[in-house]
């Protein structure tokens, strides 16, 4: 007999992660997510807090605090609250430090928009979820994965659906061949073998001499109509294909816990959930409130700040909330303990970036029947993102560019906006034939350079983790501390929305 962790480690071996997950699945072992996600109870007693930042982590412990008859302000630099929740449409403008401003040109429409942030939600996030819910912001499906969709596989680009069938046929075919080897020293019986073989056929599409030889599953050369031949799959790739590092990452990505469908989105831009969340807090948030210098004072802290007319204000209050990004709060003029300062300085985020190109003609979904989805490529585009609304419009705004890879990121950010465009043109159009004719008016968004994020999201080591993680989520006097770095979660929503709750509970504690 043998343990389970053999087994596991033992298709692992021969058929990868995707193997060992479906053999987990298929074992019962996969445990299912939290069913419910809540904030915590405040008493109320009427104290008072000042939150500074009005992302999703500041507005989010605001109503809270509001629902509790708190008394609560939120101060935010930006004319509108959201933080790096934010979605671009026709006639707004992107401005980047050194960097001259990007007007958007395109036409006011509904389904015309660019989330150059958060972009998609996944179903397990309930906090987030539960938000939108309250506030009634409707939401749509996001089509995260589309089979229909592009790799950039050598040799040219293919249909993800290819990738995933000939993928897994390999793969199954290789198992069954270990399995019937022996040289797992499995502890099951051979029906318990017949029956291991029996799924990797019918999971791997393989044929009744357990071979791989190509399948419907992989589309079509010659597909199904109403004359005499019978309709013809693809023939398998050339292996060789298979074995590029893009090629497996594509095939793999929609296994990640949090890009599993269902994704969703809000209807008409990401910036819907701020929006709401701001509305509900009505006169409670103060914008174009630019934070100047943070203070302790003898009973709590003193935040001076700067307004849109210019004029300089402070405001004091026994406690406040934090919710700025970290390199943010790093080159704010604060008296916080050089421990912390030095944490957060050291603290690295993402450079992450993208691009967005109006369409005229949605030409991926007339010329390839691509309805949603991420193709993707080994260029510097990395992915290209097609919208998953307006489906049959006339135009469509889709993603020519989402990098994360700091390298990439950095040299695209070092770019004048009109050569970020040109080069991301040509990226795509090893995938779409034409490409370049087809889009224009873009709008690059790179947030290292962006004033009031300095980056997309905090990248922890391990490291750091274990010593500066413990440290920068506790308060620190009157000052408590709130945002997506604050979590496990960096660069998602419902990080910002935990972070918030656990800031919660923090002020919650008994007033000095």
């Amino acid at each position: 007999m043998i343990t389970r962790r053999a087994l596991l480690d033992g298709v692992a071996a021969a058929g990868g992660a995707r193997a060992a997950i479906a053999t987990l699945a298929a074992l019962g072992g996969l445990e299912a997510t939290p069913t419910r996600a809540a904030a915590p109870d405040l008493p109320r007693d009427g104290r008072r807090v000042l939150v500074v930042g009005g992302g999703i982590a500041g507005l989010v412990a605001a109503l809270e605090m509001q629902r509790a008859g708190w008394s609560v302000r939120l101060l935010e630099a930006a004319s509108q609250a959201g933080g790096r929740c934010m979605t671009l449409r026709g006639g707004d403008a992107v401005e980047e430090i050194g960097g001259p401003a990007q007007r958007i040109g395109w036409n006011a429409s509904p389904h015309l928009y660019f989330n150059p942030g958060p972009a998609r939600i996944p179903h397990h996030h309930r906090g987030i979820l539960g938000y939108c819910r309250a506030l009634g912001v409707p939401l749509e499906v996001l089509v995260n994965e589309n089979r229909a969709a592009l790799v950039d596989a050598p040799g040219g680009p293919v249909a993800l659906r290819r990738v995933q069938a000939d993928l897994r046929g390999v793969v199954a075919e290789l198992a069954v061949k270990g399995l019937g080897a022996g040289g797992l020293g499995l502890p099951v019986t051979e029906a318990d073998l017949a029956r291991l073989r029996q799924a990797l056929r019918f999971w791997g599409g393989l044929d009744a001499e357990s071979r791989y030889r190509g399948n419907s599953r992989a589309g079509w050369a010659v597909g199904p109509d109403t004359g005499l031949a019978p309709p013809r799959p693809n023939v398998p790739l050339d292996p060789r294909v298979l074995m590029s590092g893009e090629v497996w990452l594509a095939a793999s990505f929609a296994e990640g816990i949090d890009y599993q469908a269902t994704m969703l989105q809000p209807v008409g831009g990401m910036d819907r959930i701020a929006a709401a969340l701001a509305l509900a807090l009505s006169d409670t948030v103060v914008t174009g409130a630019e934070v100047q210098s943070l203070r302790r004072t003898e009973d709590g802290a003193r935040v001076t700040w700067r307004a849109t007319d210019g004029a300089v204000r402070e405001e004091a209050a026994p406690r406040v909330l934090l919710a700025l990004p970290a390199p943010v709060l790093a080159r704010l003029d604060t008296d916080f303990s050089a421990e912390r300062r030095e944490a957060l300085a050291g603290l690295h985020y993402s450079q992450a970036a993208k691009l967005a190109f109006l369409a005229e003609r949605r030409f991926w979904e007339e010329d390839a029947a691509i309805y949603g989805g991420i193709s993707w490529t080994g260029r510097d585009a990395t992915q290209l993102w097609y919208p998953s609304h307006g489906f049959h419009a006339a135009k469509g705004v889709l993603v020519g560019a989402y990098i994360w890879d700091d390298d990439v990121a950095a040299r695209f950010a070092a770019l004048p906006p009109e050569a970020r465009a040109v080069a991301m043109a040509a990226d795509g159009d090893a995938l779409h034939s034409g490409y370049a004719r087809e889009v224009s008016a873009p709008v690059s968004v790179a947030w290292a350079r962006m004033p009031r994020a300095r980056g997309a999201w905090a990248e922890w080591t391990a490291a750091q983790r274990t010593r500066e993680y413990p440290l920068l989520r506790e308060p620190e006097g009157p000052y408590h501390f709130a945002g997506e770095y604050l979590s496990w979660l960096t660069g998602w929503q419902e990080g910002a929305v935990l972070s918030a709750w656990n800031a919660l509970a923090g002020l919650a504690g008994p007033q000095r």
